[in-house]
């Protein structure tokens, strides 16, 4: 194999490894959004708030100075 096979043999290998990553990121990433929106969602049961309710507070949280 010529150094110049071998090098876009190695380049493809980096490229896949790069893809799988990324992929990876993406799929923790929506993991951890499912387990922040289960635990947002059985707060609000606990203290029967709705979305809007949550939405009041965060946005009167914002406003303090």
């Amino acid at each position: 194999m010529t150094k110049n096979a071998a090098f876009r043999e190695i380049e493809r290998k980096l490229a896949e490894s790069l893809e799988q990553l990324e992929s990876r990121k993406k799929t923790e990433r929506l993991r951890e959004a499912r387990e922040f929106s289960d635990e947002l969602k059985a707060l609000m049961k606990s203290y029967r708030l709705s979305a809007p309710d949550v939405l009041g507070i965060i946005q009167s949280a914002d406003a303090r100075p």
